[in-house]
């Protein structure tokens, strides 16, 4: 039976990588999957892994599209005529079975036995000594072990400066100043304020501090109940300006202060929007500035820049479901290029991209025949505009033939990273699966 997401999916993605068969593709206006390429990842997995990333459980079974197991091993082998799936291939249908083998049929209720008759009992005989016991199996043989090349080159790429990357690095060594108790003392008094800002300057001054007692979200709201006093103010003081200042000591006043709370109270909400329509933590919400805090930003941009020196942090993928193989979301956006930060030193940018390092489980018979740790990737660097595109290759053979047959194993991937600013040139190292390349401002 073929596989369906309801109407309830929230568009996160979790579940188009991780299809065998690369079924799943955007729909309007959710997901959707081809009942013709669905094989319920029979012969990849002994459970459907669309269902098994979902964090809402929209990935349900299809009523009105029931099919046996010997009809989904047969599209699974039309649809990947390079795999050899072989008599024991996974399944949902044979999950909790001896060695992934179908249960045996119940067998016809025997008859009860006849009563035994009382026999004499037989004289004992000498016991001859049990000759020693042998090992009840032979031990699996390892399983190969990634071979340790010795280190390529050093790759060279157009616009890379003369210098090192030791060098260059050296050169631009800090993301920031180390804040002073005093600067840090003053952040936290004047959170009230500050929480006006951008959400983006907030999230860099909150990685400078490094101290629970400043948080994006923590300033957010203390701004928030800080306007509900301000606006009102702000009110009065216009009422005061254009009918006098006898005004404050009417009646007259309370509407003033009244628009006031009502604009504190809708710019709240709409601050806080993401927690209340879409159910994000503290953690996933977005804080937009208040209505002073854009222009604030320009010039706080300035202060903060020799404080604040990460620009982007790595991503948390979309977690969901917890089972072999989808524990570590992590190595699987490696995969794609998407494990990187990017820091702000002043005069350059450091790029810090992880490449892929284990292999992931496929669930397929040729699976047992790669090693765990993922051999090296190839590299490609180049600077287009104020774009500093990453290409990763996996060069070794034998993975590139069984991954470009699996959707969620892409055997490379290219990466663009842009820049607020003109860049001019960098320097990159690369080694232990790490790339770092030190972009320099124009």
């Amino acid at each position: 039976m073929a596989t369906m997401i309801t109407g309830d999916c929230i568009n996160c993605g979790a579940c188009e990588p991780e299809c065998p068969n690369n079924a799943i593709s955007q729909g309007d206006p959710v997901y959707v999957i081809d009942p013709l390429l669905c094989t319920e990842c029979v012969g990849f997995h002994d459970y459907e892994a669309c269902a098994a990333v979902c964090p809402v459980d929209v990935c349900v079974t299809d009523p009105n599209n029931i099919e046996p197991e010997d009809a989904l091993i047969a599209r699974a082998r039309a649809i990947h005529p390079e795999t050899a799936f072989g008599d024991n291939f996974q399944s949902r249908f044979r999950k909790g079975t001896a060695d992934g083998a179908p249960a045996a049929p119940a067998t016809q209720q025997s008859a009860p036995p006849e009563k035994p008759v009382a026999q004499p009992a037989p004289v004992p005989k000498p016991v001859a000594p049990a000759p020693p016991a042998k090992a009840a199996s032979q031990p699996a043989p390892p399983k190969p072990v990634a071979v340790k090349k010795d280190r390529p080159p050093k790759k060279t790429f157009p616009k890379e400066i003369s210098v090192s990357f030791e060098e260059a690095s050296t050169q631009y060594a800090s993301g920031g100043a180390t804040m002073s108790p005093s600067v840090r003392l003053a952040v936290i008094l004047l959170q009230p304020v500050i929480g006006a800002l951008p959400h983006d300057i907030k999230k860099r001054l909150e990685a400078a501090m490094q101290t629970p007692l400043f948080t994006a979200a923590g300033s957010s709201a203390l701004n928030i109940v800080h306007n509900a006093v301000l606006y009102p103010l702000v009110c009065m003081v216009i009422a005061a300006r254009f009918n006098g200042p006898q005004i404050i000591f009417s009646q007259q006043i309370n509407n003033y202060i009244l628009v006031g709370l009502l604009l504190a109270a809708a710019e709240g909400v709409f601050r806080l929007k993401d927690g209340i329509f879409g159910l994000k933590t503290a953690d996933e919400m977005t804080f937009p500035p208040s209505f002073y805090g854009a222009p604030l930003g320009l010039i706080a941009e300035t202060l903060l820049m020799k404080y604040v020196g990460l620009v982007r942090e790595v991503p948390v993928p979309v977690e969901g479901f917890y089972s072999k193989g989808f524990v570590d979301k992590r190595e699987r956006e490696r995969r794609y290029g998407n494990v990187y930060t990017v820091e702000d030193r002043g005069g350059a940018f450091l790029v810090s991209m992880e490449f892929p390092r284990w292999m992931p489980d496929i669930g397929i018979a040729s699976r047992e025949q790669l090693p765990d740790e993922m051999p090296d990737y190839d590299y490609d660097l180049a600077l287009q505009d104020s774009q500093l595109v990453v290409k990763g290759k996996c060069t070794d053979e034998n993975v590139r033939k069984i991954s470009a047959s699996v959707g969620a194993f892409p055997p490379e991937f290219t990466t663009q990273i842009s820049f607020q600013q003109r860049i001019s040139g960098f320097a990159h190292h690369f080694e232990n699966k790490l790339l770092k390349v030190l972009v320099v401002k124009a």
